[in-house]
């Protein structure tokens, strides 16, 4: 369609096409043209995810253009209380639906060529230079929020590819990192052993925050914490976890000044491949709603962002009355 309307203009006589008129009614296509489909059931929705497959195949690119293509509309009556455990109920029913299955965190785990990806584990593993170049500023821009002392150390929930975990450990931090894919877990330890970085990977998920017995002077989160089932439950072991002056990372995570529902599944093409498909959790959170569940743990966060990259959003969370006095120091 876009190929024919651009052929068709192109046709148009010189005065016609440049004039003041024809120019705003361009820009009008034009965006009608990129406005994402609204499906509405799922049968449009496995539609459009055939139509990913094809995408996919093409290349990693063309797999992430084809996620703005789409996002869904559906008619939810969500509880008023977003901390209730009816509203929990009512997100879960949701995903249910989408998925096609109750969710457990088993749905988390990713199989993959552990061979083939500790030498190229994503993002190089897309060939993409937007990916690999925007996925590295995020890193880097983790890095230089922590701003962490020498030997400093850091806790890290659902590490996936390990990236960020390794660049800290080769900076000399003491890195725990726990994520519940076995098969993550070994490769992170096959990479740090490849560079001679001292890592300690455990398999587990956000509950172990209630076991573990050391404190740290940094906890991360990076694209992870929207994955945790009970996100209240995660929020109220900080406190048993972070050290005097310590501080929580929330990096990449969806948080969003408007959004429909206090926190819920997102609705967008990635999200809605990423939980039919897979079978992941995708949650998203009100900035609003985020800001005050952190305050009724005892947290102030403040954002920082990056514009460069989409994984550029970071929110540096401190314990109350540290943040009063800290704010304004990264």
């Amino acid at each position: 369609m876009e190929r024919g309307a651009r052929r068709a203009w192109s046709l148009l006589p010189e005065p016609v096409a440049s004039s003041r008129v024809a120019v705003r009614a361009r820009r009008s296509a034009s965006s009608l043209l990129h406005r994402p489909r609204v499906l509405r059931t799922l049968a449009e929705l496995d539609e459009m995810l055939e139509r990913l497959d094809r995408a996919g195949a093409v290349s990693d690119d063309e797999l992430r253009l084809g996620f703005t293509t789409f996002r869904m509309e559906v008619d939810v009556q969500m509880p008023l209380d977003p901390y209730s455990p009816e509203y929990r109920q009512a997100v879960f029913d949701l995903y249910e639906w989408l998925h096609g299955g109750p969710y457990t965190p088993k749905n988390e785990l990713i199989p993959f060529d552990l061979e083939r990806l500790s030498d190229s584990p994503f993002p190089y593993s897309t060939h993409s230079g937007p990916t690999v170049g925007n996925h590295l500023i995020g890193v880097g821009h983790v890095i230089r929020t922590l701003d962490l002392a020498p030997n400093s150390r850091v806790l890290e929930f659902g590490p996936g590819w390990g990236n960020t975990t390794l660049a800290l450990a080769q900076m000399g931090h003491q890195v725990t990192a726990i994520d519940i894919g076995p098969n993550f877990v070994d490769l992170i330890r096959t990479r740090a052993r490849r560079v001679n970085a001292s890592v300690e990977a455990m398999v587990g998920d956000f509950s172990m925050i209630h076991d573990l017995e050391d404190v740290y002077d940094a906890v991360l989160f990076f694209e992870s914490f929207h994955h945790s089932a009970d996100h209240l439950d995660v929020l109220a072991g900080l406190e048993r976890v972070v050290a005097p002056g310590g501080r929580v990372l929330f990096a990449a995570e969806p948080i969003y000044k408007s959004m429909a529902f206090p926190w819920g599944l997102r609705l967008d093409g990635e999200s809605l491949w990423a939980i039919r498909r897979n079978g992941w959790l995708e949650l998203g959170f009100r900035k609003s709603y985020f800001l005050e569940a952190l305050q009724r743990f005892g947290w102030q966060a403040h954002r920082v962002a990056c514009a460069e990259t989409k994984w550029g959003e970071i929110f540096v969370a401190r314990r109350a009355e540290q943040g009063k006095s800290s704010r304004g120091r990264g």
